[in-house]
């Protein structure tokens, strides 16, 4: 297999991984998999085009969509109108994602723990037989936060 041909299948693979892990568009999701394993500084809006092959307005929604989610970022060259879109710092994005990574966890911790309280007070029995399931849950939502926030503190020092 040839550098392009495998380059054409891994933008594929990440294109499935973006839609499925940050709930992207098809094509918004290919355009940012282009982004991640391209060779060049930036690509422009006809270069993202070129590669995709959808129309103007297709890739232009892309473009905006991921520029609001904060996936990416644009820059201009001196002389050149055209903007160049790259993904946007990798520890920056990084740091966004394990940001949301435990917002989400702390969302599921209140949630489990409002339900807990709720069956020791009105249903005791299902909250004895759940019990022991729930304080090891709560034990990895616990482990998972303390990594979290140490690994969003390490990404932060070499911003």
């Amino acid at each position: 297999m040839d550098k392009e041909e495998y380059k054409q299948r891994l933008i594929e693979e990440l294109g499935v991984h973006f839609e499925n892990e940050y709930s992207l568009p098809p094509l918004a999701a290919r355009i940012f998999g282009n982004l991640v394993v391209t060779d060049e500084v930036g690509l422009t809006f006809d270069d993202c085009q070129m590669k995709r092959g959808a129309s103007k307005s297709s890739i232009s929604t892309s473009l905006n969509l991921l520029l609001q989610l904060g996936m990416i970022t644009y820059f201009t060259k001196s002389g050149d109108r055209r903007r160049y879109f790259k993904i946007s710092d990798k520890s920056t994005f990084f740091v966004k994602k394990l940001e949301q990574a435990l917002k989400k966890a702390a969302n599921e911790s209140k949630m489990i723990q409002k339900v807990a309280k709720y069956d020791q007070e009105y249903n005791v029995e299902k909250y004895n037989s759940n019990k022991e399931k729930i304080e090891a849950y709560m034990k990895c939502l616990d482990q998972n936060e303390v990594i979290y926030k140490e690994t969003i503190e390490a990404l932060k020092k070499l911003i």
